[in-house]
């Protein structure tokens, strides 16, 4: 059996540190996901935080680190790259990795800072025939792969409506040029995602923000509504200003409901109604059980290495992680124009 070798660029929380919460299933970080896989060895790590670089080192068994991923590429002849970097670093670190010969590339989400660079990374990979995915990790987790299945078979009827929300508390004031957004942007990815992932192609949205600290810092609020190519309608709403954190997707169809999120599941589907003649109402029934219950990040990187290996595309490639950003920033830049329609290719 062949086994893959694996760099990481990036020892921070999605990186690696998550592993420490004991709250969270695991594994659930890139080195985790990787690690899980028989056929896979992290061999390299690269963080400029000396401490965290030997954390990962030592939690991980890895000797070979480095502080400039540059000199990791020049060194290490891997088949893989992660890169779990801040956003405005992926990239520049993808194309470098892309351009030193590696095969694979396990991005975290979202794929980049703007969609501009979203395009040069998808664009390069392609030419240098590498495998770009990106960790918008619900796409491999068992219960929404489930929530979906629901959907294709028509068990709920045509879907009607979309209303998603990834909610937290207010912002700093931090600038668009190192952050890119908020929460629509860096949790609400995971939104616009599993939008187009069960309603399909998006034809048009409008958009609403608040910026308190102005035009140049990042959005406190930012609200969409969105018209799928198939007639039905979406609304996401990301940040609120909450003291809470919440995400949750509820998809309504013309026969029945589903609420998924990080509250757990629920399923309705349409019965005679018990408190009205000549109505059907909601009725809550079982959310059946997906079979077998995996790792989202160990499924996404099952999935990387499969791509290695085929070339096929996979659910989570960087033309969809791009798509997820494109949807964002046309909410974006409806916001700035007082919630005007604009239309996507």
């Amino acid at each position: 059996m062949k086994v893959y070798k694996v760099g990481l660029i990036g020892c921070g929380r999605i990186g690696t540190l998550l592993e420490k919460d004991k709250l969270r299933g695991k594994p659930c970080t890139h080195a985790g996901g990787f690690n899980a896989l028989s056929n896979a060895k992290i061999v390299a790590g690269c963080d400029i935080d000396r401490s965290r670089l030997k954390s990962f080192g030592m939690h991980w068994n890895v000797n070979r680190l480095y502080e400039d991923y540059k000199e990791m590429l020049r060194q290490e002849k891997v088949d893989v790259i992660c890169v779990a970097t801040w956003t405005n670093l992926h990239a520049p670190m993808v194309m470098d990795a892309a351009r030193s010969g590696v095969k694979a590339i396990f991005c975290e989400k979202p794929i980049a800072l703007n969609p501009r660079d979203g395009h040069q990374m998808v664009h390069f990979c392609k030419k240098q025939n590498v495998q770009l995915t990106i960790n918008h990790e619900r796409r491999w987790d068992s219960y929404y792969q489930k929530a979906r299945q629901i959907i294709k078979t028509g068990k709920i009827g045509e879907i009607r409506t979309i209303i998603g929300n990834a909610l937290s508390s207010k912002p700093s004031k931090q600038p668009i040029r190192k952050y890119g957004g908020g929460t629509l942007f860096h949790d609400g990815t995971h939104l616009t995602d599993l939008l187009l992932y069960f309603g399909g192609p998006v034809e048009w949205v409008s958009g609403h923000e608040t910026r308190p600290y102005g035009k140049k810092y990042i959005e406190e609020t930012a609200c969409g509504m969105i018209g799928f190519k198939n007639g039905s309608i979406g609304f996401i709403e990301g940040g609120g200003a909450r003291k809470y954190f919440n995400f949750e997707l509820d998809i309504q169809g013309s026969e029945g409901r589903l609420l998924i999120g990080n509250d757990g599941r629920k399923l309705y589907l349409a019965k005679k109604s018990k408190r009205f003649s000549g109505f059907q109402e909601l009725e809550q029934v079982p959310f059946p059980e997906p079979k077998k219950i995996i790792s989202p990040f160990e499924s996404g990187a099952k999935e990387t290495l499969q791509r290695l290996r085929t070339g096929k595309k996979g659910i989570s490639s960087g033309t969809d992680g791009l798509k997820a950003l494109e949807l964002i920033f046309a909410i974006y830049d409806s916001a700035q124009l007082k919630g005007k329609k604009i239309k996507l290719k």
